[in-house]
Parts: structure tokens; sequence; C-alpha cells
């Protein structure tokens, strides 16, 4: 109950540190991979932890002392784990040390279920307090994994993300001017169904297929009798769209994400007479991401 644990910890920090990343699926993974606390990577240090975990449980039945320095041990790195836990509630979610806290809490239960005498409310409630961490910690890194947007087209690690409506007027000239664009190749243009139009719209262009960039402009003179019911997996690819953009904080579309000027440079002093670039809808009019009469769209 506790060796176990405690070596598929070790495996997998020694295994992160050099590099391999596993269940590195969230945006945390490669950023948290780049730390280091006196020129070491944190995986480092877990497996530091969690060897001389695996020494002190095998060595329990030798050594009198043995038991109550793995109680210390697990107590302190429940404790670092916790700072971590809360780093990640702020920041950006990791889920393969999601997986680390995971089998550092096993290895706890483990020392609590076999040494029961031994734990205290101060074990207790550091191991309560770290549970409580935690889950929205890893609802955070699992609302990553499982609800990635999903991109009608372009690629999955495109470095312009493209947010837009069917029938939204300003993102019909938006999206026609960014397919016109050289940088194409590297967007990703993401669905937003506002309506029930939307939905039928979309299902009508998926039924024709989109192969390449200059299908997109088909959607906007797509002719409805021919749109089939629209799928539930249309839906909930749609639905994990306006969850992303929900997450970002937007509540209007077009929205144009991108790490890189697309249209070249601005005056320096644009920026202080007008919205910034990278929300379209702010400058040119656009769409509520939700259908509702009282909302401008155009």
């Amino acid at each position: 109950m506790i060796l176990f644990p405690a070596l598929l910890g070790l495996t997998l920090c020694l295994l992160n540190a050099a590099g391999v990343g596993l269940f590195c699926l969230t945006s945390g993974c490669a950023l948290y991979a780049g730390y280091s606390l006196f020129g070491l990577s944190f995986y480092v240090y877990g497996a530091i932890a969690f060897g001389v975990i695996v020494l002190l449980a095998a060595s329990a039945g030798k050594i009198p002392r043995a038991v109550p320095w793995l109680g210390g041990i697990i107590l302190v790195g429940l404790a670092l784990d916790m700072l971590f836990l809360g780093w990640q509630l702020l920041y950006w979610p990791c889920l393969s040390c999601q997986v680390v806290a995971l089998l550092l809490g096993w290895t706890a239960a483990g020392f609590w279920r076999t040494y029961p005498q031994l734990c205290r409310r101060l074990f207790k409630g550091v191991l309560l307090l770290w549970f409580i961490l935690l889950i929205p910690s890893g609802i955070a890194a699992g609302k990553e994994v499982l609800l990635t947007p999903w991109a009608l087209y372009g690629p999955a690690d495109a470095s312009i993300r493209v947010f837009f409506s069917p029938t939204c007027p300003a993102c019909v000239t938006e999206v026609n001017k960014l397919l016109q664009s050289s940088e194409v190749a590297r967007m990703a243009f993401y669905p937003i169904a506002k309506n029930d139009r939307d939905l039928r719209l979309l299902a009508a262009l998926l039924q024709e297929g989109v192969a390449q960039p200059a299908d997109l402009g088909r959607l906007f003179a797509v002719d409805l009798e021919e749109a089939k019911e629209p799928s539930l997996q249309l839906r909930w690819h749609l639905a994990k769209n306006k969850m992303a953009l929900a997450r970002l904080g937007a509540q209007t579309i077009p929205l144009i994400l991108s790490a890189t000027v697309i249209e070249g440079p601005r005056p320096p002093w644009a920026e202080l007479f007008s919205t910034p670039a990278s929300n379209p809808a702010a400058e040119s009019g656009g769409c509520g991401i939700v259908d509702q009469q009282d909302l401008p769209c155009d």
C-alpha cells in the first residue's frame, strides 16, 4: 500500500525529469517542465522524495526509526504539494503534476492504513486540506483535456485562432478577409452556433466536406434546404467551443487570438484611441455568443 504508489511516483518523476513527458496533455505541463529550483527540475525533487519514501518503507521492519521518518517525509511532501496545487488553481493546470499528486496521496493513504496509530490530527488535517485543493485543480486540468475547442478547419497547434458564427455579419467580413491572408495555413477556425440556423448551416457544410480554406467561404452561402439535422456530435463540438469562449471571458464574436500581428504594424498612438486588434467585434460590430433579441448583431 505504500511501496507500490511510491515506486510508480518515483518512475514517473524520473521519466518526466528526463523529458519523456508522460501525461503532459495540458498547457501547464510544458511550462512547469522548465521550472527549476537551484538548477534542478521539480520532477527531480519529486523523484528524490519518492525515492526516500521507498527506502524508508522497505526498511520499516528493520529500522525502528524508519516508520516515524516515513510519516514525516510524507507529511512534508503533502504540505509542499499543497502549495503547488494552489499555484495551479491560480495559474495553469498540469495533468502530469496531478498524477504525481495522486500517487503521493495514495502513498499517504497507505501509510494511514498501515500505521493508523501514528496518524495524528496534524497528519489527517494536512491530508484533508491537500485533498480539498486536489479536487478543483484536478477539475481544471480535466476541463482543459476533455473540453478542448473543436476546429472546423485548421491545425490543432494553430498560432492564430478565429472564433466566428455563420450568421454574424461582422464574422462574415472578418473570415473572408482572413481566408485571403497569406497566414491562413497557420489559422484554425472555431465555429460558434448562436441559434438553430447556425447549427443547420454548419451541418450542411460538414455534409459537403471541408478540405481547404476556400471551402469555409461556402458556409455563408449554404442552401438550408439541403441541410440535414445536426448530429449530437456536432452539438457537443459547438458546446465545447462556447465553453472555451466562456473560459476566455469573451461575450462577443468574431474573436481572433494571435501571438503575432496579422495585418501589419499599427502606429503607437493608435492604442490610445482604439480597442486592441485581437477583438474585431469591438471595432466593427459583432454578435453576442448567445442569440438574444435585445443584443445587437451587425
